[in-house]
């Protein structure tokens, strides 16, 4: 398997700490396919399938990756000049007037200058007390643009999109050689935050996401967390857990991170050929 990758921003909801866990216990597939790729600690963790689609709403996020992959040398410049600084990262948040390089520099900045790894505005990420931090967070910033470099490569043959996610599922669920990894930001009432620009916090929504995903062809791999909803949406498909821990005000609590999905996981089954009726 090859190296994973280290995300080069944080990103709220990030898979981060489970990516390994994720991978280990995905299926054998042709072509993989993310409608909600976030901050890409999945595929970054993945050894590189024939095919790679990647597909967020967000339109800033999606040209970040792309000046990423496509710009590696002048994004990371860019990203290495700039100060930890809040004028900066208020700044950030303006509109960058079609500048493409600009305006990844400014997802960047705002994701790893900002607080909770959202685009939302926010305060900004600093340290008054040095007690319990390893390193200054101008530190932090130059450990993220190390991994810029590294995360343009692995993008290299990635292909991204910017659509509607139940499109996107609607386009690339007929074929049944694709792999759907599904990360949607999570039921509201799963969770104490709201920190997507996109959100999904109310019941209809999954609702349409789960009939979607009933009509693939194509192998699904649902993350989320556990919930009466998501019970009786996904009550026929494959189930599996994990533990991990969340943010919430008082910091950290531990949660119960679940997979689930129309294939039997783990024991390279042919997914081609072996699919649940939800």
């Amino acid at each position: 398997m090859a190296t994973a990758v280290r995300p080069p921003v944080p990103y709220f909801g990030s898979k981060q700490s489970i990516a390994p866990w994720i991978v280990s216990l995905l299926p054998d597939h042709e072509h993989y396919v993310e409608p909600y790729a976030g901050g890409l600690s999945v595929l970054l963790a993945k050894t590189p399938s024939k095919m790679e689609t990647v597909n967020d709403l967000d339109g800033e996020l999606v040209t970040f990756w792309r000046v990423l992959r496509d710009r590696p040398a002048d994004l990371t410049r860019a990203c290495a000049l700039t100060p930890h600084s809040r004028a900066e990262q208020d700044a950030a948040y303006a509109a960058a007037s079609g500048n493409e390089l600009e305006t990844a520099r400014r997802v960047w900045v705002r994701l790893t200058q900002g607080r909770g790894g959202t685009l939302r505005r926010t305060g900004w990420r600093h340290y008054v007390d040095p007690a319990g931090a390893g390193t200054s967070l101008a530190g932090q910033l130059d450990g993220y643009v190390d991994r810029l470099a590294a995360a343009a490569e692995r993008l290299h043959a990635v292909s991204l999109e910017n659509l509607p996610a139940l499109e996107l599922i609607a386009k690339y669920g007929k074929q049944p050689r694709v792999l759907l990894y599904v990360d949607p930001p999570y039921l509201g009432s799963t969770r104490a935050f709201a920190n997507y620009r996109h959100e999904m916090t109310g019941e209809a929504e999954h609702r349409e996401l789960a009939a979607a995903l009933a009509d693939c062809r194509a192998a699904v791999v649902l993350s989320g967390y556990d919930s009466p909803l998501y019970d009786e949406l996904y009550g026929g498909w494959h189930r599996y857990t994990t533990q991990t821990t969340a943010d919430n005000a008082n910091g950290d609590r531990g949660r119960t991170e679940v997979l689930w999905s129309n294939v039997r996981l783990g024991d390279q089954l042919d997914l081609f050929a072996e699919h649940l009726t939800p």
